[in-house]
This record gives structure tokens, sequence and C-alpha cells, in this order.
């Protein structure tokens, strides 16, 4: 077990001080970035005080919040679908697209009465302000999905060949009444115990705890005990130096999304660490320019030395002067020539420069228009602003694989998705049937803009159909119309619920070709009842006569 502590806590030190180089970065980015943060240690504290007061220009602060807020409503919006499973692959046909459609309906409701909005913006504040952000994704108590975030600088992590986070390692502080909360009193390591078994105070004791999470190295594929499950979890005290908890995860649990990629290393590049210069510069011209507006309010005044306590600086005031000062012209304002106009040319600078690097510009797309504008026009404008801002989009779609694929994995196992047809199963590396894992398809604004010249290019190519039918009717064979609405449909982020299911749809062709075909087939007009007893009559006719 102590070979076991030692190599948990070398791994924690490797990591830690491959962070080391990028701590220094985010102390600084946070005093002129992001000042309500906690400290890296993670200490519950208000903002630094010093630093409050050192800032004189909140214009990368205001920013930050507006990007995060951006990622909000144009990435994850709470009030809209932003994302949808689609089958892995064509196998599956329209009933397994149609099962993963209401999987991502349940999984949204899910997500609307969990706390994840909550903890995605502070995750999108640190990735905007620092560069990287972390989740954490789990279930509580009660059967829903629960959601932390992990400040940035709490966390160490690795990522693998394929460039995917896969080790990571959290450094965190509980009360003894977290603890006990969470591990149980048996777990526990003496500090922790003595606390809670001789009266002291367990909500002001702190303890120090890791969280690692890394890939498991061997394993039966067979078997599903945590002690099996892809990869390893171990809760270790820091105090104690005693494992209080051990199990296992099936998927990666942490998400880290960076906002940019910096080299090969798994941490990002904020965009304020690009214009950090912009930053303390708009910091010193304000205070270059507060001073100024001082003077300008409450100049400088020059006076003989007999005059000192005799002038009067009051509204309304008298001074009483000599014929020598009088004379060479004092009391007088004095050195209050400063150029106002060319520091606040010079402050505007700077500022614009902080809001492009937080894309301002694609957040305020109408804020400087006056005008109407035509469809295009509106179309042209988003595409040009939106487009700007699609690397760290991308770069976000991919680090989130790894979360979306355990939100849908723990729902599964939660029992809250329908019960999965058999197009949606398919072989497991262990031979086992299973569920398929979904592809991801994103509705937010950006992936739906990203996605609009797919959308353009299949309405052009209908718009040009239409007008060589005209010439050449046989071209409409070309196009699966079926496919093109229900595709149509389902990418613009229609309900499921609107569309039947494809088996249902066919069924209903067949009853009403069966009608025609059976309509067809009847004699014209309407059958004479008595049509039947028509030799009868003539013979009782020819008798009578």
């Amino acid at each position: 077990m102590e070979e076991r502590i030692a190599e948990l806590t070398s791994v924690y030190k490797a990591l830690a001080a491959q962070r080391a180089p990028w701590e220094t970065w985010w102390d600084r980015l946070r005093d002129y970035v992001l000042p309500r943060r906690l400290n890296r240690e993670g200490e519950v504290s208000l903002p630094s005080r010093d630093a409050m007061d050192r800032m004189t220009d909140t214009t990368a602060v205001e920013a930050c919040q507006k990007l995060a807020s951006g990622h909000m409503s144009y990435i994850t919006p709470s009030h809209d679908v932003w994302f949808k499973w689609s089958a892995p692959d064509d196998q599956g046909g329209d009933e397994a697209e149609a099962w993963y459609n209401q999987c991502s309906e349940v999984a949204l409701k899910e997500l609307s009465v969990s706390n994840f909005y909550t903890e995605i913006h502070e995750c999108f504040l640190d990735r905007v302000a620092l560069g990287t952000g972390s989740l954490f994704t789990g279930t509580s108590a009660d059967g829903r999905l629960l959601f932390t975030n992990i400040p940035c600088g709490q966390f160490a992590c690795a990522e693998n060949a394929e460039g995917r986070v896969d080790t990571y390692v959290r450094e965190f502080t509980f009360t003894a009444h977290q603890a006990r909360s969470m591990f149980g009193l048996k777990a526990l390591g003496p500090r922790a115990r003595e606390v809670l078994e001789r009266g002291g105070n367990p909500y002001a004791t702190s303890l120090r705890f890791l969280h690692v999470v890394r890939p498991r190295t061997r394993r039966s594929r067979r078997r599903v005990q945590a002690s099996h499950m892809p990869f390893e979890s171990v809760y270790l005290s820091l105090d104690d130096q005693v494992i209080v908890e051990e199990g296992g995860y099936m998927e990666f649990p942490y998400l880290v999304t960076r906002f940019l990629k910096w080299g090969n290393g798994p941490y990002g590049l904020a965009p304020g660490r690009l214009v950090f210069p912009a930053i303390q510069q708009a910091q010193f011209l304000n205070r270059i320019l507060d001073t100024l507006g001082e003077v300008a309010a409450f100049p400088r005044i020059l006076e003989l030395a007999s005059q000192i306590g005799e002038v009067d600086l009051r509204a309304g005031g008298r001074t009483v002067i000599t014929p020598e000062a009088a004379s060479l012209h004092l009391p007088r304002e004095w050195a209050t020539q400063g150029r106002y106009d060319i520091g606040m040319d010079r402050l505007a600078q700077k500022q614009e420069a902080i809001k492009r690097a937080y894309y301002l510009p694609m957040l305020e797309l109408w804020s400087g228009h006056h005008g109407s504008m035509t469809a295009t026009e509106v179309m042209a404008r988003e595409n040009e602003r939106v487009l700007m801002f699609s690397p760290s989009f991308t770069l976000f779609v991919s680090d989130l694989y790894s979360t979306m694929a355990r939100i849908f994995s723990l729902l599964f196992r939660m029992g809250k998705f329908p019960r999965p047809p058999r197009a949606v199963l398919r072989q497991g590396r262990d031979g086992t049937m299973q569920v398929g894992e979904p592809r991801v398809v994103y509705q937010s604004k950006i992936a739906l803009v990203l996605r609009r010249l797919q959308n353009e290019g299949m309405d052009r190519s209908l718009q040009r159909l239409n007008m060589m039918m005209q010439a050449a009717p046989d071209l409409a064979d070309h196009v699966d119309w079926d496919a093109c609405f229900r595709l149509s449909a389902r990418v613009e982020g229609a309900p499921e619920s609107m569309l039947k299911p494809w088996a249902d749809v066919q069924a209903m062709r067949r009853r009403r070709q069966a009608l025609q075909q059976a309509a067809e087939q009847e004699p014209a007009g309407e059958e004479d009842p008595y049509a039947s007893l028509d030799p009868l009559l003539s013979q009782l006719t020819a008798i009578q006569e």
C-alpha cells in the first residue's frame, strides 16, 4: 500500500511540475481578467483587495464576461436545442435515427433540471479568462446528473497519443463534515477521525485530498466490477497518506477544454495572453487620464512663499494679494496643460485591441449597424463574424466528445431512455451486443452557421433541379424526396415527435395503395341489389301476358 501511495504521489508531483510554468500566467490573468475567481490553492476567499485597487480599466473583465456569456448563448443555450445524437452509421436506418433523437430530447430535459448550465458557465469563464476550463460529470444521490466546475490551477492533466486528456489529478480541500459525507468515517485517516470522534469542529477543519483518474492498464473486459472499468479512480488523503476510496469509471469523467491549443501541452492559450501588454497599458493610461481629470478639476496652484495659507480655494472665496504678487500674476494655475484627448485616443486603441481578442465584434453583431438589411446581407455578416470564432468552437467540440459520451452512457444506465430497438445494437469487442455510441450533431448558433453552407448547397441544388425539370421531368428520379425532407427537418432542429417512424410511413403507404387498387377493381357505377331477380321477373311477366 505504501508503494502505491508513493506512486500516486509521484504522478501528482510530475504533472504539477509540468503545470508550474503556467501558474504564473494564470495568477496574472486572474488579477486583470477574472478577479472574482478563487485562488490557485482553492481557498474560499474574497478577491484580492490590492488587485482590485490597482485595477483602473475593466475592459478585459467585461470582455471576458461577455465572451463567456456568448459561449452560453452560441454553443450551449439553455433555452434551445443545442445538440442531437445521431446513429453512428447507416445500418440501423430511420428506426435507429429516431431512437437516438428521442434520447437527445430526454438528455436535454435532464440537463435542464441539473446544475449543468450553472457549472458550464463557470467552466467557460476559466476557458476564456485563463485558457483552460474543467468540468466533472457524475450523478447525485437522487438519480440526477451532477456537474462540478474544477477551477483552473486546481488540477493537472496529461494527454494520450491522440491528443485527448486521459490522465487527471485534482487537488482539493474538504471539511471533515464533507469528507465523512462522501467517503464514510471508516475510510478516513487518523486526523479526520480524531476531529469527528473527539468533538472537534467538523465544519472548520480543512483536509487535503487528491483524486487521480487514469486509464487502467490491467483489466478484464468481461467483468463489470469497478476494479475492471476502463478508467481507474483513486482518492488519496494527503494529510494522512491513506487511500480513502478506490473505484473506476466506464468513461472519462473530466472535461478539459482549451480556448486555443498551445504547443503539445494539455493546457490552452487564453485570448488575454495575446493582448496582455494592451491590458496593462490600458490600466496605466487610465491612471494617467484620471490624474489629468483631477488636475483639470482641481488645478495645481503656484504662489509665493508668503502666500501659504492665504489663498482661498473655496467656491466664491476671496484672496487678497500684494502688489508684488500681482506683478508676478500669482497665485495662478500651474502645470495643467496635459493632452487629455491624445490619452483618450491611445486608450481607445488599447481597448479596441482587447475587445477584438475576445471576439466582441462577433457578439455585438448588430450594435454598430444602422438601417435595414436584406436577408442575404444578414446571413453574410453573420457568417463572416461567426466563422472567426470557429477554430475555438471546433476545439471545444473535440474536447467535449468524452463528456457527451459519458452523459449518454450515464442516462442509459439510469434507465432514462426508451427501450432501444434492435437496429441500434452493435457487437462489442468482447462479443456481446451493445448499444452503438452515437455521433453528436451540434445545433447551436455557431454549429448551424458552420453547417449553413451544406444546407444552402441542398437548397440551391433543389432550386436548380426545379428549373431543369421543366425541360427534363425525369431528373426528379435522382432525388430521394423522403430522405431529403427528413434530413432537412432534423438539421433544422425539429422535434423527433413531429416525424412519424419510417416503418409507419411505409405501412400507411401500403394501406393507401391497397385501397386504391381495390377501388380500381370495382365496376363503375352503383350495383343494382335486385339484379339477380331479373330472370324470374321476366318469366312472371310472360305468364301474365
